[in-house]
């Protein structure tokens, strides 16, 4: 009973143990190791000191953009009640507009409207200062070569006296992700404004008014394009809505410089206004340019329906056909009249010529004012009329051969002749005029015949023209209605916040130093942690402890060649060192976990050279300062040792005589066991010379003949056995045993062997295991530290021993060769045995 409560008391205390296993590595880590971890935080913090002094700040800009509704008044409002009563939000689309403005091609128009495609820096010692707006020289390239750039040109100006050196790389464009160069740039401008021409394009360099370059002054410039500049202001946007209920964005804009960040953000609301007036005002467009392309169309078309009837009224002489006709039809009453008087007068020349030539008419009266209008005839008809009635006066008196009368005839002869030429020069000219009067007439008869055609054909022509002028006309008034649409277009968006600088993004200095404080502590102990985690040895005994369930029952460190005494033993007696505390310790652990009667206690390993024999021969000793009985079994019988150790020069007395036996009795056995000569307490039964066949003796049913046997003569039984990682004797062993102590060492031994170890206690191969860690090395500081504080820290005083880091060094090369069971064994006593 007691010891289970001493038991359930080491459990607790190990379970104390590991549950401060995290704070004591990562304690025990930094103090180890503080001086690594020193210089990295100088070096750290150093670093972070120097990014914060020469890097380039990244500033903040803030601007409140409210976003217009363009719906109707009635859905709007509906919208806004639905949104009131907590059915929807009035946002409709606003995410969309969110998306635009951070659109790669707005702003590329505001890149291009701010020429941000151009960056400058001030060339200074140990960092470059960035210039907007006080660069003083401005450079810009052609429009059309910039927008084709896929790699930047990068110049440097430089001001020589009064020259400008300009030099620089740049390449051509060939297509898309396609190039050729570099291609250099190597130029001194005299004066500017200055044009250089390179094959990637004209490059224009002016004069900055706000800024004189100075002797040796140097100015950085790099020309990307738009597109390219885009992507980097679209990308540093942030766009958030100020609340679910609210059109209202914030728009955020990290920049290096702070008025750019600001004009950019000005400009961007601008281009955003004007692409959304595009937007709204595409049909506006379209309409104006399909009302132009009507108007064009109509106008030829109206000019060709005034032609045709300028040209009808032309070639039909035509000014206004109602007062054409009129005209036409008077001129034709005239003209009738002046043809029948003129018929009239030849009718009547005609009468006057016959009565004229008639014979029996000579010398008669003459018909006179019967209306002829030729005066020469009436004149000289009258005259004749004059002279014949004279001559018929006469005659009533006188004869025809008067001489008065013959002179009356001749006169009448000769007035007869003119009278007969003047009547027919009287008829020709009233023919010719009568026909005349006829041409004229028939024209006027033709016109009036023609107007009722020519009224019809002008009523055509001015319907076409009266359909296509009011066409004309209503276009036009379209237009000038879609002219005043487009004038009173309103913006979308409206900055209700004017951008201003809302602070330093980046760098944080508490953040940056903080971050280097950090990694100065993170940087050695990752290193260290990952050192530690490719080890695949154990170092310590928080390594037994999380790769095994098993108890620790001790912490065996290296012990110094000056104390060591034959047989590599260190536990003397009437001491109180170290050693002897590490294996009191170890002796009260076993003894906690053997029952009422239990006294066979085996030690074996995964591989030779972890200190099995060190350790049992120690602890046999430890028991023997007990007054107890105590035998030390070498069952190792491959490669017996304990002759060796124990400088004992005898190889023919052991137990694989006893094993041959069938059945020995403990005469046989008493004559094979040896003194130690180092306790009277402490006999050996050494493995005696080696069998042909080890593993086979080590089942015969003869050795649990001697166990029992030595168990009534011995208090305590200890077996040396073989390494279980590479014989199975061992197994066999733990038949005829009661406990277990399984050896690992600092250092040597594989994590990888407690696989076997769990294995084994798993199935229940080996009785009762435990672990005791063997080899630690108290000069490194990875042990001298834990188990300075540890368990053995109470210890002030070690004795001949020295304090901890005093046992001296150690090399692997004194334990053998590793996990080799072969020729040479090596010194499984891992504490520096020495053979002799």
């Amino acid at each position: 009973m007691v010891v289970e409560q001493q038991k359930n008391l080491y459990s607790i205390d190990e379970e104390n143990e590991k549950s401060s296993f995290d704070f004591q590595k990562i304690f025990t880590l930094f103090l180890l190791n503080w001086k690594w971890f020193v210089l990295s935080l100088i070096i750290c913090i150093g670093a972070s000191y120097l990014y914060l002094r020469y890097s380039t700040p990244v500033y903040s800009t803030v601007a409140k953009l409210l976003v217009k509704d363009d719906g109707d008044n009635g859905r709007r409002g509906r919208l806004s009640e639905m949104a009131n009563l907590g059915i929807i939000s009035n946002n409709y689309g606003l995410e969309n507009e969110m998306e635009i403005l951070q659109t790669r091609t707005l702003a590329a128009e505001a890149v291009r409207d701010l020429k941000l495609y151009v960056s400058y820096w001030n060339k200074g010692r140990f960092k470059n200062n960035i210039l907007y707006k006080d660069q003083a020289v401005n450079v810009d390239m052609d429009p059309a070569h910039v927008e084709k750039l896929n790699q930047p040109v990068n110049m440097t100006i430089k001001r020589d006296g009064d020259n400008y050196v300009v030099n620089g790389t740049y390449f051509v464009s060939l297509g898309e992700n396609m190039y050729s160069g570099p291609y250099e740039i190597n130029t001194t401008v005299k004066m500017l404004p200055a044009t250089i021409r390179t094959k990637a394009g004209t490059i224009y360099l002016t004069r900055n008014a706000t800024r004189v370059m100075n002797d040796g002054d140097e100015e950085i410039v790099s020309i990307c394009s738009p597109m390219a500049m885009a992507g980097k202001y679209s990308g540093s946007l942030a766009v958030s809505q100020t609340s679910a209920s609210s059109s209202t964005l914030n728009l955020q804009l990290n920049d290096q410089n702070i008025q750019r960040g600001i004009d950019y953000l000005s400009q961007l609301a601008i281009c955003y206004n004007r692409q959304a007036n595009e937007d709204k005002n595409e049909i506006a467009r379209r309409t104006e340019a399909f009302v132009n392309e009507r108007l064009e169309k109509i106008n030829a078309e109206l000019s060709t329906t005034e032609g045709a009837l300028e040209d009808y009224k032309r070639s039909n002489r035509l000014v206004d056909i109602k007062t054409g006709a009129s005209n036409s039809v008077t001129n034709l009453s005239s003209y009738e009249q002046k043809l029948k008087d003129a018929g009239t007068q030849i009718s009547l020349l005609n009468s006057l010529i016959q009565f004229v030539e008639r014979p029996g008419n000579k010398y008669q009266v003459i018909p006179s004012n019967v209306g002829l209008q030729d005066a020469a005839s009436t004149s000289l008809i009258n005259d004749y009329n004059k002279v014949a009635l004279e001559r018929n006066r006469l005659l009533r008196t006188a004869s025809e051969s008067s001489p008065v009368v013959e002179e009356l005839t001749s006169q009448l002869n000769d007035i007869s002749v003119s009278i007969k030429m003047a009547l027919g020069q009287a008829k020709r000219n009233l023919e010719i005029q009568r026909d005349a009067v006829a041409s004229q007439y028939g024209q006027y008869n033709s016109e009036v015949a023609r107007t009722p055609e020519q009224e019809r054909i002008l009523t055509q022509i001015g319907r076409q023209q009266e359909v296509k002028s009011g066409l004309y006309l209503m276009l036009l008034q379209k237009r000038e209605e879609n002219s005043i649409s487009l004038a009173a277009t309103a913006d979308k968006g409206k900055l209700i916040e004017l951008p201003q600088f809302a602070g330093v993004i980046s760098p944080k200095s508490i953040m940056i130093m903080l971050i280097g404080f950090v990694l100065g502590l993170c940087i050695p102990a990752g290193i260290l942690y990952v050192i530690q985690f490719f080890r695949y040895r154990i170092e310590g005994h928080d390594d037994v402890e999380s790769l095994t369930d098993l108890p620790i029952i001790a912490d065996v460190a290296v012990a110094n060649d000056a104390v060591k005494t034959r047989a590599d033993i260190v536990v003397h007696e009437n001491q109180n060192n170290q050693m002897e505390e590490i294996f009191r310790s170890m002796r009260t652990n076993l003894q906690f976990m053997l029952k009422e009667g239990q006294k066979v206690i085996m030690f074996t390993s995964s591989t030779s050279g972890e200190g099995k024999t060190f350790n049992a021969a120690n602890l046999a000793i430890s028991f023997a300062l007990l007054e107890k009985k105590v035998i030390l079994v070498g069952l190792d019988i491959r490669k017996p040792r304990l002759a060796e150790l124990f400088e004992i020069d005898n190889h023919h007395n052991g137990i694989t005589k006893l094993l041959m036996k069938d059945n020995p009795t403990w005469t046989d056995v008493e004559k094979e066991i040896l003194p130690s000569e180092i306790n009277p307490n402490l006999d050996l039964l050494m493995a005696g010379p080696i069998p042909p066949n080890p593993g086979e003796i080590v089942t015969r049913p003869s050795l649990y003949t001697v166990i029992d046997q030595l168990k009534e003569h011995y208090d305590y039984i200890l077996i040396d056995t073989a390494p279980v990682g590479l014989v199975t004797d061992t197994l066999q062993v733990g038949k005829v045993s009661d406990a277990t102590v399984f050896m690992c060492r600092a250092d040597y031994t594989p994590k990888s062997a407690f696989g076997l170890i769990n294995q084994l206690n798993a199935e229940k191969k080996l009785p009762n295991m435990s672990i005791v860690l063997n080899g630690i090395d108290m000069s490194k500081k990875k042990y001298g530290y834990y188990y300075g504080v540890g368990k053995y820290g109470k210890y002030r005083y070690y004795g001949s021993y020295g304090k901890y880091g005093s046992y001296g060094k150690y090399s692997s090369s004194r334990y053998g060769t590793y996990g080799t069971y072969g020729n040479k064994y090596g010194n499984e006593n891992d504490n520096s045995l020495k053979l002799k």
